[in-house]
């Protein structure tokens, strides 16, 4: 029984350590997803079908495949081509492009379902369609559409 509490105390500044890299690349890979991951739902509600199909594929290719295997791309792929990342840096760019999938359909949704007269009423008063969605009816009219972001957000780690 002792051993054990003494293993556990050695190893403690190694779990510590752990826990720190965990949560350092948890936070900034949720981040700079969520951030690209609205510039994909936007893409993909453009007019502009070379955006909108662009989006659409990236976010087929990386829901569509296992995250292992876009890390293992990322570090071990890659230099194939002459392009290396140090550990930390790979896992954050794979974990970042792979929560960007998933966030910008969560997104699209939550965009898309901003009723056609609230769209309308905006436009009355002299808003642009974006000017209405971003503070307004996203924030506003769907504390379940956030949610359902952190949601997927979390799901993904």
């Amino acid at each position: 029984m002792h051993e054990s509490i003494q293993l556990a105390l050695d190893s403690a500044p190694f779990l510590l350590k752990g826990a720190i890299l965990t949560l350092q690349l948890s936070l900034g890979g949720m981040a700079l997803g969520l951030m690209l991951g609205f510039l994909l739902a936007l893409m993909r509600l453009s007019s502009l079908w070379p955006l909108s199909w662009l989006s659409r594929f990236y976010v087929s290719l990386f829901r569509g495949t296992p995250l292992i295997a876009q890390l293992f791309m990322i570090y071990y792929g890659l230099p194939q081509f002459g392009i290396e990342f140090d550990p930390f840096p790979a896992a954050l760019i794979g974990l970042s492009l792979n929560t960007a999938a998933y966030t910008s359909e969560t997104l699209r949704a939550a965009i898309s379902s901003i009723e056609k007269g609230q769209w309308e009423a905006a436009a009355s008063i002299g808003m642009t369609r974006w000017q209405d969605a971003a503070p307004g009816d996203l924030a506003a009219g769907g504390a379940h559409r956030i949610a359902s972001v952190g949601v997927t957000a979390l799901s993904a780690w």
